[in-house]
């Protein structure tokens, strides 16, 4: 990154690229950094060196400024591994789920927190579900008798991070139901999707719950008598709990694998743009894998650069005064002329003309 990038920090929190040829593949998989913020909190409380085991998973230190970003979901998965390895805390999913509550969780939470009944707040955090992580990331509900069973699906690579993630997800859920129903409440059985049990650690947080390990997805119960319970205490103006979508956020969850590459490309550029290694670990791909998908697409890794590059100097351009030159450097570009070539071949226009048009629009 050249000069200039330091006082305008990038995050992955980017207005949206204007429709193009779109791609079947699947895109890239992301999480909201505020699903990770939690783990983050906890292992600086404790001295962790956090932003080493963040560049080693090929998450930056400003991955995470903006707590409604996007961040990829394998590297999310690789950091709470490599956290959990080396800091020694094989049960760091269940340590860092006691501690937070779902309403903590960004605008999410503030989505949640609008719920008029324990029932609502289990509908809206599953209507809201892919506005946090996705990808396939499903919860839902199942009736059994006289109980509802609450099910999760964390989508993803499989793997220790995934289970983490997993354990994490359901104590989350459990915490705040505590919170809603009474502080001694406890599930009457627990699913564990197979390999979370061994990264349980205090199972005395269950109280006297059946776990049943070796699930193919995890689950708990709890008495549909619950459901009905009014949670008026975490009411907040302005967020009904039959919000569409989270509130105020303006970049949605890519839906094609080039938009979701430029994505990526985009939450790692806070340390300069990354080469194709560090975007395919970050991806959880191999270089060749990313290359060959890539070309599936019709396009290159280094036009995928270019995309990035110039949908952020379209940010740039419409949303502050800096000077052309100046974005052009912030970037990548070292030579203003070759950035004005790069953006007329993509907009068909100059940057000047591009911010003339969009701003008095």
């Amino acid at each position: 990154m050249q000069s200039g990038s330091q006082s305008h920090r990038i995050t992955g929190h980017i207005p949206r690229p204007a429709a193009t040829c779109r791609s079947r593949q699947a895109p890239i998989l992301f999480a909201r950094s505020s699903a990770l913020r939690p783990f983050r909190n906890f292992l600086e409380t404790i001295g962790a060196p956090v932003d080493r085991w963040g560049q080693e998973a090929s998450l930056p230190a400003s991955v995470l400024a903006d707590p409604e970003g996007l961040i990829p979901l394998p590297a999310a998965y690789r950091f709470t591994e490599l956290a959990a390895r080396h800091g020694r805390i094989e049960d760091l999913g269940m340590v860092v789920g006691r501690r937070t509550s779902a309403f903590e969780l960004g605008l999410f939470g503030r989505a949640l927190r609008g719920a008029e009944t324990v029932y609502d707040y289990l509908q809206t955090g599953i209507r809201l579900a892919n506005c946090l992580s996705s990808g396939g990331t499903r919860f839902w509900l199942s009736t059994e008798g006289d109980v509802i069973r609450v099910n999760q699906c964390l989508s993803g690579p499989a793997g220790r991070g995934r289970c983490i993630a997993d354990v994490y997800t359901l104590v989350v859920t459990v915490n705040t139901l505590r919170q809603l129903i009474d502080p001694a409440w406890n599930p009457g059985e627990i699913r564990l999707m197979a390999d979370d049990e061994a990264l349980l650690g205090d199972r005395h947080f269950f109280g006297d719950a059946v776990i049943v390990p070796e699930q193919g997805h995890s689950s708990f119960t709890l008495p549909r008598s619950a459901i009905a319970l009014p949670v008026h205490d975490h009411q907040v103006p302005g967020s009904p709990a039959t919000t569409a979508a989270l509130p105020g956020v303006a970049e949605p969850m890519p839906e094609d694998f080039r938009t979701s590459m430029e994505q990526l490309i985009l939450s790692l550029a806070g340390d300069g743009f990354p080469d194709i290694q560090t975007a395919a670990h970050a991806a959880g791909l191999s270089p060749r894998t990313l290359q060959r998908r890539l070309q599936q697409t019709g396009t290159s890794y280094i036009q995928v650069i270019t995309g990035a590059r110039i949908r952020l100097a379209r940010h740039w351009l419409t949303a502050s005064h800096l000077p052309v030159a100046e974005i052009a450097a912030m970037v990548g570009y070292t030579d203003a002329s070759n950035f004005t070539r790069a953006f007329r071949r993509e907009t068909g226009m100059s940057p000047r003309s591009f911010r003339l048009k969009h701003v008095s629009a």
